[in-house]
């Protein structure tokens, strides 16, 4: 929402000194966010208000004249003035007062004049119009300033062009924020100081008679229209706004229509009450509110015909609708230049009802976002005073009479009780019940003492104040949150475990590998455990009324909801997919009838690696082992093994050869538990998923893993940089790399500090039978100081040669 901040100071007596920056601070603090400031009108300078003195035609062209302008009063020092060449059509005569931006002057834009010749005549600067002076929409000519403007003074000082524009971000619950008005009274309350409205005007606008002898109005749902005011105005004429209207609408980003329809868009920014003037005389009988009846229908102001539903609130006639309540007028009873005499409404309508509508034909209006928030029924008479009073000021009528009020649904009074204790205990700091109440008064909610406590009696254009709590946020909020104390909670206690704790960190380190996180169904069909081929995973409790036959198991794997996932990437064409799932799995306890609820972690890769090391090659059981044990490093495992995988758990799902049973690590020189598998699902269980492929899985089991996991610990940065060597050899086939690795580590190295195996190479074209071909890469560094060439040399000879002593081998 747009606030005008030249608005606002003059509803409200703001602080000497105190600026548009420090309001946007202190609404920003007290929860009304101002989410930007656009100062408007700063780049007009130089532009002043001068006297036409006399007028001729142009020489050398028809449609252009010759202006002579001077910037001081007629009868006072030089008379002649300056020509300036004007092609508009509505220059005034001698004694007309214009806008002119002399040469040196700046418009919106950055746009800079001087002299420029016109047909052959030299013309200093331009008389200018609303538009190029950036105050509004104005294209039929020049703008003309009053009789009385002050010739020779600044313009943008005198219009007050300068504003800073405030877009406000009001709440939900704030509908008593969606106002100038609204804000005024926050802004007064956080600076202390008073504010007011305007009075709605004078009483020589108001003639004879009562609105009654010209329409009645009839509510016949109370739910739909708690309280609906008309108004009736006569003898006006339709023309433009006066220019600081049009200003004012403008810098709120509202077009200017005419006299009429403006004065309803300005009450409403003023005071947040939607207004709706209706020609009088294209009316038939009395309004009446009601929902709409079945098959009826209207055409609104924008030309559309429209098909109503039963729950549509409806303003009607004789005829039958002439507006859908709260959200558009209809166009058989619109404002037209020809309009004499005006119904004018000033109602609240059913938020509810206002919203279903306005949602179902998508017409979102700042009436009907107002109307969906709720608009105080109290209110309703001061708004359409105010707008009456200014619709005959500006259009030259008369107010007939007394509105017709009918007010058929008086909002309760709300009283809530706030006890001094409990604003205290949620404060977290004391707040005496003076200060309490003085800030509650501030916003005009009434407040007695009583005891202990401050009874509030709430006005009806906060209806989002109904419990304790919420007079405790307005008195915070008041108050200023930034005034509570920091200090840590009383009598608090170490936090419970974070059950979900183990499975947010696998998250995160397999987040931080690349893959993307899916999260499948956890029950399955029955075909999909079976196409695993694995008799253990197959034993699955089955769902007793399932929804659907894809629904019948509870699942015992996340295999299959990736695998799943999988071929829809494929079948959609993404060639590399890197999934992970960590979700429960149910399933059997040996030796027991009962299922027990365990917390997996699985990960599938198919396509083409990404990295610097080979890319896009495909990717390949040591791509997913990478993977593997990065997760179990990052869940405290520092060494995982990885051990020929058994025919059971999970043997039949994986290709022979290209998979492995993990274990946590060595204990007492044996394989530690088994925390899950890995490897090539086998081409045929890929196959009944539909998959044509090589994929890699793996799934590892989290629940053991409860007291392994470390808090990592930040370290500082080397300062000192490192320097790697690589080792490439020949080596006998069945000595592993966890042995070579292990082999290289007992020298104890200190320089030495990572240790990479890149590459096991065993095509039997170039290797000899009962070998393989080895490269890793070594990294050495010191914390002191940087290595030299002779140290790093040293310290890898060691290595190399310690390698050597454990397993015969041949660099190559």
């Amino acid at each position: 929402m747009k606030i005008s901040f030249n608005w606002i100071k003059e509803l409200v007596a703001l602080p000497v000194g105190v600026g548009a920056d420090d309001v946007a601070r202190r609404l920003t603090l007290g929860g009304l966010e101002v989410e930007s400031i656009e100062r408007a009108g700063r780049e007009v300078t130089g532009v002043r208000i001068a006297e036409v003195r006399a007028v001729r035609p142009h020489p050398g062209a028809e449609k252009l004249r010759i202006v002579r302008l001077a910037v001081v009063e007629s009868g006072e020092g030089d008379g002649e003035g300056d020509e300036v060449v004007c092609g508009a059509p509505n220059v005034p005569g001698p004694g007309g007062r214009v806008a002119w931006a002399a040469p040196g002057a700046t418009l919106p834009g950055g746009l800079k004049l001087g002299r420029k010749e016109l047909r052959g005549f030299d013309s200093p600067g331009m008389i200018c119009s609303e538009r190029e002076l950036g105050i509004g929409d104005g294209v039929d000519g020049i703008l003309i300033l009053s009789t009385d403007a002050p010739v020779g003074a600044d313009l943008a000082a005198f219009l007050g062009i300068p504003d800073d524009i405030f877009e406000v971000n009001v709440t939900p619950n704030r509908a008593d924020a969606l106002s100038h008005a609204g804000i005024a009274r926050e802004v007064a309350a956080l600076f202390g100081v008073p504010w007011r409205l305007p009075a709605p005007g004078e009483a020589a606008l108001w003639a004879g008679g009562t609105g009654g002898e010209s329409v009645t109005v009839e509510i016949s749902d109370a739910g739909a229209c708690p309280r609906y005011q008309a108004s009736v105005i006569r003898g006006l004429r339709v023309g433009p706004s006066p220019l600081a209207v049009r200003m004012r609408l403008a810098s709120c980003g509202v077009r200017a229509i005419s006299n009429l329809v403006d004065v309803t868009n300005y009450v409403m920014l003023e005071t947040g009450h939607p207004l709706h003037a209706f020609d009088l005389d294209k009316l038939q009988g009395g309004i009446v509110v009601r929902r709409a009846a079945a098959g009826e229908g209207m055409r609104t102001l924008d030309g559309v015909d429209r098909k109503l539903d039963a729950a549509d609130v409806v303003i009607a006639d004789a005829r039958g609708p002439v507006a859908l309540a709260g959200v558009m007028g209809g166009a058989t009873s619109e404002v037209t230049a020809t309009t004499n005499n005006v119904l004018l409404e000033s109602a609240t309508f059913d938020p509810r009802a206002v919203r279903r509508t306005a949602k179902r034909l998508g017409l979102h209006s700042e009436a009907s976002h107002r109307f969906e928030r709720g608009v105080d029924a109290v209110g309703v008479p001061a708004a359409g005073a105010r707008a009456a009073v200014l619709m005959a000021q500006l259009g030259g009528g008369h107010i007939v009479g007394a509105p017709v009020d009918r007010y058929v649904a008086p909002a309760p009074i709300r009283k809530v009780s706030l006890s001094i204790a409990t604003l205290a205990r949620i404060a977290g700091f004391d707040i005496p019940a003076d200060v309490a109440a003085g800030k509650l008064r501030g916003i005009e909610i009434a407040v007695e003492a009583r005891g202990d406590a401050l009874v509030a009696t709430v006005p009806t254009f906060r209806p989002d104040i109904t419990i304790e709590e919420d007079l405790v946020e307005e008195v915070m909020r008041l108050v200023g949150y930034d005034q509570a104390p920091a200090r840590l909670p009383a009598g608090g206690k170490a936090p419970e475990p974070n059950p979900e704790d183990l499975a947010d960190r696998a998250r995160d380190v397999l987040c931080a590998m690349g893959l993307h996180e899916v999260a499948t169904w956890a029950f399955l069909p029955r075909a999909a455990l079976a196409a695993l081929g694995d008799p253990q995973l197959g034993e699955a409790i089955a769902v007793r009324n399932p929804i659907s036959s894809d629904y019948e198991l509870m699942r015992t794997s996340l295999i299959p909801g990736l695998a799943e996932a999988a071929r829809r990437n494929l079948a959609r064409g993404v060639a590399d997919v890197g999934l992970f799932e960590v979700g429960p799995v149910v399933r059997p306890v040996p030796g027991d009838e009962h299922h027990r609820q365990l917390t997996y972690a699985s990960g599938l890769l198919v396509g083409r690696r990404d990295g610097w090391l080979k890319p896009g090659e495909p990717v390949d059981f040591f791509d997913l082992k990478n993977v593997v044990v990065e997760l179990l490093n990052g869940l405290g495992v520092r060494e995982p093994r990885f051990a020929p995988l058994m025919p059971t758990g999970g043997g039949g799902i994986f290709h022979p050869g290209v998979s492995a049973q993990i274990h946590e690590g060595r204990v007492s020189g044996e394989d530690g538990p088994s925390l899950g598998f890995a490897g090539e699902i086998h081409p045929a269980v890929a196959r009944r998923f539909g998959i044509e492929v090589p994929v890699f899985i793996f799934e590892i089991h989290l629940d053991p893993l409860e007291n392994s996991v470390r808090i990592a610990r930040a370290v500082s940065p080397p300062r000192f940089p490192s320097v790697t060597r690589d080792i490439s050899f020949w080596i006998d086939a069945p000595v592993t790399a966890a042995s070579q690795r292990a082999a290289m580590q007992a020298t104890g190295e200190s320089l030495l500090r990572q240790i990479s195996v890149l590459e096991d190479f065993r095509d039997a074209r170039f290797v000899a039978p009962g070998k393989k071909g080895m490269l890793w890469t070594l990294n050495y560094r010191a914390d002191d100081r940087t290595l030299t060439d002779a140290e790093v040399d040293a310290a890898h000879a060691r290595v190399v040669a310690a390698l050597g002593n454990a397993f015969p081998i041949q660099i190559r």
